[in-house]
């Protein structure tokens, strides 16, 4: 850990002022910047979230954004967040923090978290949580296994020395996300197959895959319904608006895989779904944040060129998860993943201890080799800095 020697000074920044904007959001492109492993996000996706006059996300919640400073250069940043829907659904008042990137100070790290606490508890919140993001789909926690792998942009590479800062500051255990692969060195289940088409028949269950990207709006409002109760159960889910829908789905219709992506239905009703991205990581590593003037061609050529698939989100309405429909869905996805010549299929974060989940993309051959932390720890009543 690099030792302390000039004072951080620490401040909340407008997430409507430019210059203070750039400073945020260029901070990790400096960290990681001989890092091969990292990917970076598009710059403008970072700046629509923190534009409270445009995002949906400030409808119902509220974010403040912290700079650390030592010495005149950026050295830390933090985004607090007061999720709305989570805390309604839990119960509780908690704030998230989020988007925590920092140079390997102790000093930096604390005085983030000072501030972050302040703003939490001026809003009347007792517990910080994270990281954990703005809507449910963002990926959460700090890297704690896995640093051999590359980032991609659904599973975020972060330093080995955050787990220690995080730790040091008081922060504990909360939950652990897994992801992992599956590639074309494990072969097809044949009677996993034939089970799984055995079960859709005697349940009277069919798939539908979308045809077409005109397709994808009118299935995205069945798959919004279904997605919110699928996952109700799901330790830590919370809700998200109509438009913040809509403003995730802007994002991801463009890397949505037509073969892959899955409709579970019982008569004209959807019922399940797996939600499957083109991966682009190759692509955003050459845009390096940018759209403009090439990114752009870079991210289209990565999709169209891509032999990887991530699995976003995979879930069954619960009173629909009997009778192997599961692994119906499942095996009709590994088949699918096959016939569309992907060598590769990233599985993204599923919470570690859902059985369900991981026991079936286990069975189906999945390797575990990254693993993310969420980390939580109580606000003081009073300020003690």
């Amino acid at each position: 850990m690099t030792p302390s020697s000039d004072a951080v000074a620490v401040r909340e920044i407008d997430g409507l002022n430019r210059r203070d904007v750039d400073q945020f959001i260029e901070l990790p492109f400096r960290l990681y910047r001989d890092v091969p492993p990292w990917t970076p996000p598009l710059r403008i996706e970072l700046r629509e979230r923190m534009n409270a006059r445009k995002h949906p996300f400030y409808e119902h919640s509220a974010a403040g954004f912290f700079l650390a400073e030592k010495a005149g250069q950026v050295v830390g940043r933090i985004a607090v967040l007061r999720q709305r829907f989570y805390n309604e659904a839990h119960q509780n008042d908690t704030a998230f923090f989020y988007w925590f990137e920092s140079e390997d100070d102790q000093a930096v790290t604390d005085g983030l978290f000072q501030a972050g606490e302040a703003w939490a508890r001026h809003r009347g919140l007792r517990r910080l949580l994270g990281p954990v993001g703005f809507i449910q789909p963002d990926p959460p926690g700090i890297l704690v296994q896995g640093f051999e792998h590359e980032g991609t942009g659904d599973v975020p590479w972060h330093f080995p020395y955050y787990e220690t800062l995080l730790q040091r500051a008081g922060f504990e255990f909360h939950r652990d996300y897994l992801s992992g692969y599956i590639d074309q060195s494990f072969p097809v289940p044949e009677a996993m197959v034939a089970q799984g088409q055995a079960a859709l028949k005697n349940g009277g269950y069919h798939m539908q895959t979308l045809e077409s990207r005109s397709a994808i709006r009118a299935w995205a409002a069945n798959f919004f319904s279904t997605y919110l109760t699928a996952f109700e159960a799901v330790p830590d889910f919370y809700a998200m608006s109509a438009r913040d829908f809509e403003a995730l789905f802007e994002r991801m219709r463009l890397v949505i895989d037509l073969k892959t992506t899955k409709g579970l239905l019982k008569g004209d009703e959807l019922r399940g779904f797996v939600l499957s991205f083109r991966d682009v990581t190759p692509g955003l590593k050459k845009a390096n944040g940018r759209l403009f003037p090439f990114g752009w061609w870079h991210l289209l050529r990565s999709r169209a060129q891509t032999r990887q698939c991530n699995i976003i989100a995979y879930g069954v309405l619960p009173e629909h998860q009997k009778g192997g429909i599961n692994l119906a869905l499942l095996s009709e996805l590994l088949v699918s993943l096959r016939n569309a010549g992907y060598d590769r299929t990233e599985i993204v974060q599923i919470v570690k201890g859902n059985a369900n989940t991981h026991g079936d993309m286990t069975r189906l051959g999945a390797k575990w080799d990254k693993c993310h932390r969420v980390y939580h720890r109580e606000i003081p009543s009073t300020d003690k800095s």
